[in-house]
């Protein structure tokens, strides 16, 4: 790792990378993809990552893959597997582990604007598969500021 002279420390320069063998990984190329995006269009989203260090699990179960996201202070490391003992782990369908990107932000919290429809369905439909079993989330209480600035960064919105 290097420290720019933003005083940010990154990964060859990026604020997120695939780590060695995840080339392979279509999960892992799609979050890739994913965060990249999410933090050229929205770079306040970078203080967030700044301020994060531990490691979230992503297991889809029905496609058989799973990814760590591993963070680093300004730098998050996506690895093929689950790698050691996360702080947290997402498990369930594709579909519900991928929806989570879609959580509406009010004021940089988890929460639909009542007025927005579509904000509030997206909601419910993440409430409705943890009710369902369709997702689990493991270490969530636990660590609950680190599962804060995971979920805004996460999201496509706000």
């Amino acid at each position: 790792m290097i420290a720019n002279g933003k005083n940010r420390t990154t990964w060859h320069g990026q604020p997120v990378e695939l780590g060695k063998g995840a080339e392979e990984n279509g999960f892992a190329n799609m979050l890739l993809a994913m965060l990249s995006q999410n933090f050229e269009a929205k770079p306040h989203k970078l203080a967030d990552l700044r301020a994060m260090r531990g490691t979230v699990a992503l297991v889809a179960d029905d496609a058989g893959v799973a990814v760590t996201l591993r963070f680093m202070r300004g730098v998050v490391i996506i690895e093929s597997g689950v790698r050691g003992i996360p702080d947290v782990c997402v498990r369930g369908t594709t579909d519900a582990v991928m929806s989570m990107s879609n959580m509406p932000l009010t004021f940089g919290l988890p929460f639909p604007d009542p007025r927005d429809g579509a904000a509030k369905a997206a909601y419910d439909g993440i409430n409705r598969a943890m009710k369902n079993g369709e997702i689990h989330i493991f270490g969530m209480l636990r660590n609950f500021f680190f599962m804060q600035r995971f979920t805004r960064i996460m999201s496509v919105n706000g």
